[in-house]
């Protein structure tokens, strides 16, 4: 972390001008371990100091022929280090066995002419956005949050942390409503049902320090109708989004909406320390992004992903 963290606040301030200053307990987080991932940070120096890195994924059981990974690079070195990271990410991937890399950038980074340069395409583009916590109008969310005349039927659930037995099964199989978001041209394949890794997750985030806030919409007969989540690394003043989703049968009747004003207002209630919330969508999931920009959120960054065929 003391090797990184330096490297990652200056390049995250170039490429995500409005996100937090980045804590050492947040990146400790997302460099760390992920279930039915490999994961590696491969890290590029000039001498004895780190230039540039990205945390690469290589899946157990799923997307073999891939690595993905995020890229960080000093904005002072872009012009001179941006070809070697790159090479040194593909030799990686190679090295695994792996026939393409995948990685993105942020529109603040600049890197177009030298990925294409370098053999890549893009093949899809995201957007981060962000809530201050300050905007929020408590009002109008717990107006959002109360039941309406399509949602009221449903039972609401929420909890921080591990998974209750209950919903595990119901939360996994929800969880496939994911599937459906945008990909543009990245082919990739999602991994079976499995409630032993949500398990796992679970595990891995309570080691890890990191509260999970869970809030679901349960059907009559059990089914989870809709979720959403949120992550909080202690001594970070930001939560980020995570999964959101609502399986097809049960669209259309205001649960994004609702879970999402609920979930907020919970966090902010729980978690004091908390400014800002994140969260990130493809770029053409009009659905989505519409209920978030509803809640206030504004974008931040347009992130392209490029893939190179090895």
């Amino acid at each position: 972390m003391a090797t990184l963290l330096p490297l990652f606040r200056a390049a995250s301030e170039a490429d995500q001008p409005r996100h937090p200053e980045p804590a050492e307990a947040w990146l400790r987080y997302i460099v760390g371990p992920r279930v039915g991932r490999h994961r590696t940070c491969v890290v590029g120096f000039d001498g004895g100091t780190p230039v540039g890195f990205g945390c690469m994924n290589h899946e157990v059981a799923t997307n073999q022929d891939m690595l993905y990974g995020d890229i960080w690079i000093h904005p002072e070195r872009h012009a001179d280090a941006t070809v070697a990271l790159l090479a040194g990410f593909k030799a990686y991937a190679l090295g695994r066995g792996c026939t393409r890399l995948v990685t993105g950038f942020s529109e603040f980074a600049g890197f177009e002419s030298v990925f294409l340069a370098e053999g890549g395409r893009k093949v899809s583009e995201e957007r981060r956005s962000q809530l201050e916590a300050a905007t929020v109008d408590r009002a109008r969310f717990t107006a959002w949050a109360a039941p309406s005349e399509k949602n009221a039927h449903y039972r609401i659930e929420a909890y921080v942390g591990r998974t209750p037995e209950h919903l595990l099964l119901p939360l996994v199989t929800a969880n496939e409503a994911m599937h459906d978001a945008p990909l543009g041209d990245l082919e990739f394949e999602f991994p079976a049902p499995d409630p032993e890794r949500r398990r796992a997750g679970d595990a891995l985030n309570e080691a890890a320090g990191v509260r999970n806030h869970v809030i679901a919409a349960v059907a009559e007969d059990g089914a989870v109708a809709g979720f959403h989540e949120m992550f909080v690394v202690p001594g970070f003043r930001m939560a980020d989004v995570g999964n959101t989703g609502v399986p097809a049968k049960f669209r259309g009747h205001g649960l994004g909406l609702r879970l999402k004003a609920d979930l907020m207002l919970r966090v902010l209630a729980a978690e004091p320390e908390v400014e800002v919330v994140s969260t990130w969508n493809a770029s053409d999931n009009r659905p989505m992004l519409r209920v978030n920009e509803t809640l206030g959120y504004v974008k931040c960054e347009a992130w392209s992903n490029w893939q190179f065929d090895l």
